[in-house]
């Protein structure tokens, strides 16, 4: 009785390491799939962060070109702003002046012709 308790016991042993090394391989496998899935995941996110490193770099050239060309126009916009007053004073005085003149000439060349079409008698 003695043989077949060691027998049975024996058996049970069995069936119980095969089903804790099922559960271990199958634990190895998940870990392997899991393992596999984040290296793909952390490439991945690899590839967008150069991407993004790549993205940064051109914008900061950008951002550059723009702050030099600002800089680059500054004197320029500086003194139209400053001189705009002083310059719109000068277009409006040279428009009154160019309306007086063509008023002047009207004025002459109408006195002409009525000097033309008019005679004086002295008689």
């Amino acid at each position: 009785d003695e043989i077949k308790n060691g027998m049975k016991a024996e058996e049970e042993s069995q069936l119980d390491y095969e089903a804790q090394m099922e559960a271990a391989q199958q634990l190895h496998d998940e870990l392997v799939a899991k393992k596999v899935s984040l290296e793909g995941a952390i490439a991945k996110r690899s590839d967008e962060r150069s991407a993004e490193i790549e993205d940064k770099n051109d914008n900061e050239k950008l951002l550059q070109d723009e702050v030099d060309y600002k800089k680059s126009i500054t004197p320029d916009c500086d003194w139209i702003l400053g001189a705009f007053d002083g310059r719109a004073k000068a277009r409006t005085s040279e428009m009154n002046g160019l309306v007086g003149a063509k008023e002047f000439l009207v004025g002459k060349s109408s006195l002409i012709e009525m000097s033309k079409t008019a005679t004086f008698d002295d008689s």
